[in-house]
């Protein structure tokens, strides 16, 4: 058997997965998974606080990177038997297995929310590049002795931030991210399974896998006219899930509530923390760290809204801002608030004091929160797709997704989907709803 055939086959420990059914992982993969470093991502939730509002989001980061995985083999296998095939040797398969492995190494706890903070933290590819090439780590001796690729690949094609990548490395990655891959097929499906709502249900996965193709002149996975459907269904998936998931208000409210609770604690000149108190840490420990830190600081207003959010006692929307109706420059304002928690703060301090000014009630300045969702998210779409020769009658192969003899989604959905999706708040505490009703667009704009 080639040592390619033996990455890709389906034999060795069998792990029990509900959306894949069946997981095999060899000896060399087990070795992997047993690291420290993989086995913290059990204690981080793949979905972070949506647990609040979905109580069956309790799926890890762990599960994720195993369906991952799995799925990533399926698509070396729909690539590599494609016409013509895509070329691949046994080191070029290794890595990217590894990669599709360990493409989520690098979160922290609660996964993107501290990325947001805006601190010392960095995203979590980049962190994934620096928990890989860690030389007394045991990912990066798995990788050199058991698994015998370069580590610095495996981390290159995570994370092509710091440096240029070769061809080799290029063609790898663009397989990990982008319209059509493992990573957002499997937190899709997975994420609509756990939270209890049909969106994931309406993608033929089967088929969806089955229409994969090389596309040999651009390098990069395609689908066959076949899989057109199932593409549409990911797409409107990713969606649906934004919007009634990932975006949903009590969601927003539970990350904005954590946020100050963090940004405001690390902004304390005695707190004494940096990066390194969260690296290898589960979700339940940090709460420990954070808690047992603002007793000491005796920041009771940070430990009463750390309470709030771990009781669900949630903050109420006050004002709600879709994108569509904002201006360019109150967009502008609000993304420049968005890269600057602390001006942030200072909006929110500033509401906070022209509010209690208003009513009379004195208000400590954590009463409101204004929340801005990352900005830059998008629907992807650049996909090449081969047509049948009869419908091929404009141009040769391969068309774009985006083609109208192809899909209307991206003119009507993909173009549009902040203004549809995106959603700004500004919450107020649940226990002074009179703060509510004094709050002014003039309020939130003001300056900007």
């Amino acid at each position: 058997m080639k040592k390619s055939e033996y990455w890709l086959s389906e034999h060795g420990k069998v792990i029990r997965d509900p959306i894949w059914n069946y997981i095999y992982v060899t000896p060399e993969v087990e070795k992997l998974i047993d690291t420290p470093e993989f086995q913290k991502m059990r204690h981080i939730s793949q979905l972070g606080h949506v647990s609040l509002v979905y109580p069956g989001a309790r799926h890890s980061r762990f599960e994720h990177s195993l369906g991952v995985f799995h799925l990533s083999k399926i698509f070396l296998k729909q690539l590599m038997s494609s016409d013509p095939p895509m070329v691949i040797d046994d080191c070029d398969t290794a890595t990217f297995l590894a990669s599709s492995l360990l493409h989520d190494i690098g979160h922290y706890p609660f996964s993107h929310i501290l990325e947001e903070v805006h601190t010392f933290f960095r995203n979590h590819e980049e962190r994934g590049r620096a928990v890989i090439m860690n030389r007394s780590g045991g990912v990066y001796r798995v990788l050199r002795e058991v698994w015998g690729v370069d580590p610095v690949r495996v981390a290159r094609i995570i994370d092509d931030s710091n440096g240029k990548p070769s061809q080799r490395d290029k063609r790898l990655s663009s397989i990990l991210s982008g319209t059509l891959d493992p990573d957002k097929i499997d937190y899709l499906l997975r994420d609509s399974r756990y939270c209890g709502v049909p969106f994931g249900e309406s993608v033929n996965k089967d088929r969806l896998v089955n229409s994969i193709v090389y596309d040999q002149e651009n390098r990069r996975p395609a689908i066959n006219h076949k899989g057109i459907s199932s593409i549409e269904a990911l797409i409107f998936t990713n969606y649906l899930m934004y919007r009634n998931v990932y975006w949903h208000h009590g969601v927003r409210s539970a990350v904005a509530m954590f946020k100050r609770v963090i940004s405001d604690l690390l902004e304390h000149p005695d707190n004494g923390m940096d990066e390194t108190d969260f690296y290898l840490i589960s979700e339940y420990e940090l709460m420990s760290l954070v808690r047992d830190r603002l007793k000491d600081l005796k920041l009771r207003d940070l430990l009463h809204l750390l309470d709030m959010v771990e009781r669900r006692a949630l903050y109420k929307r006050g004002m709600v801002f879709h994108a569509w109706e904002l201006s360019r420059v109150e967009w502008q304002y609000l993304y420049e608030l968005y890269h600057d928690p602390a001006r942030k703060r200072e909006k929110e301090l500033e509401i906070c004091r022209r509010v209690s000014s208003a009513t009379g009630k004195k208000l400590k300045g954590f009463e409101i929160l204004i929340d801005i969702p990352k900005f830059g998210k998008s629907l992807q779409i650049d996909l090449g797709v081969f047509l049948p020769d009869a419908m091929c009658v404009r141009k040769p192969n391969p068309y774009s997704f985006d083609d109208y003899e192809v899909t209307q989604l991206k003119k009507h959905l993909v173009d549009n989907f902040e203004n549809y999706a995106k959603v700004f708040h500004v919450f107020c505490h649940p226990d002074h709803p009179e703060i509510r009703e004094r709050l002014t667009r003039e309020m939130v704009f003001d300056g900007c």
